[in-house]
């Protein structure tokens, strides 16, 4: 295999890639919304706005660029989570009575009051001069603060509980704009978690301004890190590598999270619709939502299967490519039925979170790390021959240009005409998960052919 024709591989893998998409609903129009302008956020936006999470102004426009608020965040959770009322089941000293700033005539009122109990540990309450709680539904949020504000939503299930200290460590200090401080002695670096402000005295976090605090870790670097006793530190160092590894919310290609960037509405409705497809994927949305954000058997945008031609399957006893990943349709071996899990929040996204090697090979322990998610520019190629190898039954979902398919793992290799293709999406799926697995090491393979391959291939 030629070096040289996989060096375009490491230029595309950027974390969030995202491909222009045909809306969800075609009578649901923003005169400032266009796949030009934001196409990574495009059907975010018209999903939630067909559910009414998030709509448009009377003039007929979204404002994508409109930051959003506190309370604004509080009321999209509400009604996209219609499960989850941690507050309105609370009791003893879990239940918060209320919030001195959120009187009962507040329009976000009852999101509030029914969300928010004690069990959120970070970036969500303050105190008044006179000790009452305070909630701040006016503040607009910065992206750290969104990202504090996670750790505690969902039962904590946003944090990746198989990442080791030293991997969360190693994560957050590749931001280059998450500060991070390393400590070998331990009184100096709990001497530096009382002396920089980050509580108050009755022991909690303030986090009502553009503050960025320093994450506390014990040891030398990133390859020997440890989390101490600051619980802060912990906890936000926490949920920015899982929301990174989960590409959730992630640091741009360069490595910068922009921390004290105000949240926009593209981007709430976008991290929105990356939340549920993660519980979805995870078998935990039923704890927390009735909503269907692509209701069974209708498809978005075209909502047909791709016709003749190129691009129109993967060859006999493949899966034929559709544009809605809950409807897409395979033959031949492996799971001989539909799977409404595709991994991917609809088919315009495609999370890069794995590289390739120069040879276009990557390995990973899908139980330590996750699924594998990835993707190839076929360029001025013709073909593209995939194969996955795992002791464990691992399957793939492939999609291309916005239409996608699904191979089992008996189908592969499989050699795919990309003709016209820009960008091929890769996404692994455990046949059969068990959380009592010490590893599930996958090792995914592509090459590039100009001309057929004529041997070895599966059509």
């Amino acid at each position: 295999m030629r070096k040289t024709g996989y060096r375009w591989l490491l230029c595309l893998l950027v974390i969030g890639l995202m491909l222009p998409a045909v809306p969800v609903k075609a009578d649901v129009q923003f005169s400032d919304v266009s796949a030009s302008r934001n196409s990574w956020a495009l059907d975010s936006i018209y999903l939630m706005a067909q559910k009414q999470v998030l709509t448009g102004y009377p003039d007929g426009t979204f404002r994508p660029s409109q930051t959003i608020s506190k309370a604004e965040w509080t009321a999209m959770i509400y009604r996209l989570f219609d499960k989850y009322r941690p507050n309105m089941n609370a009791t003893g000293l879990q239940k918060v009575d209320g919030f001195a700033d959120v009187p009962s005539e507040h329009w976000a009122y009852k999101p509030i009051s029914e969300i928010y109990s004690h069990s959120f540990s970070w970036g969500v309450y303050g105190l008044s001069a006179n000790g009452g709680l305070l909630f701040n539904p006016d503040v607009q949020l910065s992206r750290l603060q969104l990202a504090d504000l996670l750790y505690s939503f969902f039962d904590t299930r946003l944090v990746d509980r198989r990442m080791s200290p030293n991997d969360v460590c190693s994560v957050v200090s590749s931001f280059k704009d998450i500060p991070v401080k390393l400590y070998q002695d331990t009184s100096e670096y709990e001497e530096a978690s009382r002396s920089d402000g980050r509580y108050n005295g009755a022991g909690m976090i303030m986090m009502t301004s553009d503050d960025v605090l320093p994450t506390l870790f014990m040891g030398t670097g990133s390859s020997d890190c440890r989390f101490g006793t600051d619980s802060f530190s912990n906890s936000q160092a926490s949920i920015l590598a899982s929301l990174q590894a989960s590409g959730i919310m992630t640091a741009d290609e360069s490595g910068y999270f922009r921390p004290i960037d105000k949240v926009t509405r593209a981007e709430a409705v976008t991290i929105l619709n990356r939340i549920y497809n993660y519980l979805y994927k995870n078998y935990w949305l039923a704890d927390y939502s009735t909503i269907e954000l692509e209701a069974p058997g209708s498809g978005t945008g075209t909502g047909s299967s791709a016709g003749s031609g190129s691009n129109s399957g993967l060859g006999s006893g493949g899966g034929s490519f559709s544009n809605n990943p809950n409807q897409s349709s395979y033959g031949g071996g492996g799971l001989g039925g539909p799977q409404s899990d595709s991994g991917w929040s609809n088919q315009s996204v495609i999370n890069v979170t794995d590289y390739f090697d120069d040879q276009g090979v990557l390995t990973k322990d899908l139980q330590k790390y996750g699924e594998i998610e990835t993707a190839v520019l076929p360029k001025e190629n013709r073909y593209l021959t995939i194969d996955l190898k795992s002791v464990e039954k691992v399957d793939l979902w492939v999609i291309l240009d916005g239409k996608m398919a699904f191979l089992s793992q008996e189908e592969l290799p499989k050699t795919i005409n990309v003709e016209g293709i820009q960008v091929v999406g890769l996404r692994s799926q455990q046949r059969k998960p068990n959380p009592l697995r010490q590893s599930v090491n996958a090792t995914l393979s592509v090459k590039l052919d100009v001309s057929e391959p004529q041997t070895g291939k599966k059509k």
